[in-house]
């Protein structure tokens, strides 16, 4: 298994991050898009209960280059859901990630939450968890996923950044 947790600073409030960027469509939209290059990207749902909201998305990332096992086992195009759950009285994101292959040897989950440091500022927290469990090229899956994310975190950190000061 491999976590890692990253953190990035924004000069918002709390309430602007989730309204204006995690939870807006047009945000995600070109974050997906045109900053991250996926090929495709698609909200499924968003639905609030009460203090929850829980949000479904589709994603087709880019495929990049894969270590020749990966690549073999996934082949030339790979996508992915995302289910996750937004808590108001305790400000975390909860989510899951549902691979097109390998999903009953792979489990991907995390959560996102925001502190305030400062009248208009916070730290925005990412800790994701995978798990592969596929002999032999387990570690090498979970390498490449680790990395990928962490490049589109260092990739999005601006583009977020850019977006609320021009708010």
């Amino acid at each position: 298994m491999a976590e890692t947790t990253i953190v990035d600073e924004f000069e918002c409030t709390e309430e602007t991050y989730w309204t204006k960027c995690h939870f807006d469509p047009e945000y995600n939209r070109r974050l997906y898009l045109e900053q991250l290059k996926f090929p495709g990207w698609k909200l499924l749902e968003t639905k609030t209960e009460g203090d929850k909201t829980t949000r479904r998305v589709h994603l087709d990332p880019p495929v990049g280059n894969l270590p020749g096992p990966v690549k073999k086992l996934i082949g030339d195009s790979f996508s992915y859901t995302e289910v996750g759950t937004y808590d108001k009285k305790t400000g975390r994101y909860t989510f899951t990630i549902t691979p097109s292959t390998m999903a009953d040897k792979t489990k991907t989950e995390g959560e996102i939450w925001c502190e305030s440091i400062g009248e208009k500022k916070i730290k925005r927290y990412a800790r994701i968890r995978v798990d592969v469990k596929i002999m032999m090229v387990g570690g090498l899956v979970e390498d490449k996923v680790m990395g990928d994310l962490k490049a589109s975190y260092a990739s999005a950190a601006p583009f977020t950044g850019a977006f609320v000061k021009a708010l």
